[in-house]
């Protein structure tokens, strides 16, 4: 892609088809190569070491992974003694229960403190960290990305099904309900809210479309593989967060994350704003010239575009976000009367 090198940290051109990359951490670097190979299959796909690293990039290399290790450890042990204490192992998804319960209701598993939304977070936009499943672990407070993304790791720990989805700015735990429990074939965790909610309540409330669905955009649960590669899409996202930069970086993780998640809207978003910031920088050296690179790097720009499209992807207006805070104000009207739990109806 970009020839111009503009700053000085190299990741080795045999890794990038013969173009050098530079960018600005050496953590980011490491991030990305090991994501890489998990996804390459060079080495064993690991979602828990995914998720550390691209908290540890941000952290600048502070995050200890032997203690996000031994957290996750503990968690695991004491769940494997849930199931059999409470004979969930009878039950083909008995391991999807007893994390359920880990997230929702107090156990000397989460030290008596079930797991809750962090709405003191939502004052401060601006703080990635924020949806770091290591916080999660340290304050048992996160969101709809921490909180599902805990419960993934905890689930590949335990060898439970369960997988992530997606919808507009949301994510929560999909898994099928092998032993009939719900009136639908797949169960929707909702770990923000501790509810179990029908798929047409989630498609209604996140207005997605079925060019959205059939896309595999969102609604779908995404495979291990997929997971990872979403976590690269995290990677860029929270190295732009991190120097305000889309950059050769941001350009090389979305490369990689969509030839195994195409699907993934971040990813195409962060693909075209970095090609956006390319163009940019080379018609300022061009003085406004749009030569053949240039005109190489629109036509890369209108693909992602293209591919937006596609997927049908849209993007979120103001009206969407009150129409939704009216959703938001009678789900909790319906909570307040019935006591919460499930909402199947």
């Amino acid at each position: 892609m970009c020839k111009r090198k503009t700053w000085g940290v190299d990741i080795p051109p045999e890794i990038t088809d013969g173009v050098q990359i530079e960018t600005r951490s050496r953590l980011y670097n490491q991030a990305y190569l090991e994501m890489a190979d998990m996804l390459d299959g060079k080495t064993p796909l690991s979602i828990k070491r995914a998720v550390f690293l691209a908290e540890w990039a941000y952290h600048d290399g502070n995050l200890d992974y032997d203690w996000f290790c031994a957290m996750i450890d503990s968690v695991v042990t004491w769940l494997n003694g849930f199931i059999k204490a409470n004979g969930l192992d009878k039950y083909k998804t008995g391991k999807n229960i007893a994390l359920n319960d880990f997230f929702f209701n107090p156990w000397s598993g989460n030290g008596y403190t079930a797991f809750e939304y962090n709405f003191k977070d939502l004052d401060d936009p601006n703080d990635w960290t924020a949806q770091f499943v290591s916080k999660v672990m340290r304050t048992y407070q996160g969101q709809c990305r921490s909180l599902p993304m805990y419960y993934k790791i905890l689930a590949e720990a335990i060898g439970a099904e369960a997988y992530i989805a997606y919808a507009p700015q949301h994510t929560w735990i999909r898994y099928e309900d092998k032993d009939d429990l719900f009136p639908e074939d797949w169960v929707n965790v909702e770990l923000t809210t501790h509810q179990y909610t029908p798929e047409f309540w989630i498609i209604e409330y996140n207005e997605i479309t079925e060019k959205q669905i059939e896309s595999g955009m969102y609604l779908t649960p995404t495979t291990d593989i997929q997971t990872v590669a979403g976590q690269l899409s995290d990677l860029a996202h929270g190295y732009w967060k991190k120097y305000e930069v889309y950059d050769d970086f941001t350009w090389l993780c979305t490369d990689k994350s969509l030839k195994y998640h195409p699907a993934r809207d971040v990813s195409w978003v962060i693909r075209g704003n970095t090609l956006q910031q390319a163009l940019l920088n080379h018609v300022s050296h061009t003085n406004g010239l749009m030569d053949n690179y240039a005109v190489y790097l629109e036509s890369l720009i209108n693909d992602c575009a293209d591919q937006l499209d596609a997927i049908g992807w849209k993007e979120l207006d103001e009206e969407f976000f009150k129409r939704r805070d009216q959703r938001d104000e009678e789900t909790r009207r319906i909570i307040e009367e019935t006591g919460g739990g499930i909402i199947l109806d």
